[in-house]
């Protein structure tokens, strides 16, 4: 699993985008200049531990 930064023009913050090993995006993460973290799956399920290690990811000091 793989992780990167993405940023967005539409979007005041930044995006964490967790891939799989063949590169899909499996969530993503909208790290926002002001107001809460959140996870967008997609529609689908992503293993909880997945979404613990990708928010300790988001929140380190970028």
């Amino acid at each position: 699993m793989e992780f990167q930064w993405a940023s967005d023009v539409s979007f005041d913050g930044i995006r964490l985008e967790m891939l799989s090993d063949e590169g899909d995006v499996l969530l993503d993460i909208s790290v926002p200049d002001e107001g809460p973290i959140t996870i967008n799956t997609f529609g689908k399920e992503v293993a909880a531990n997945l979404v613990e290690a990708a928010i300790e990811v988001a929140r380190r000091p970028r």
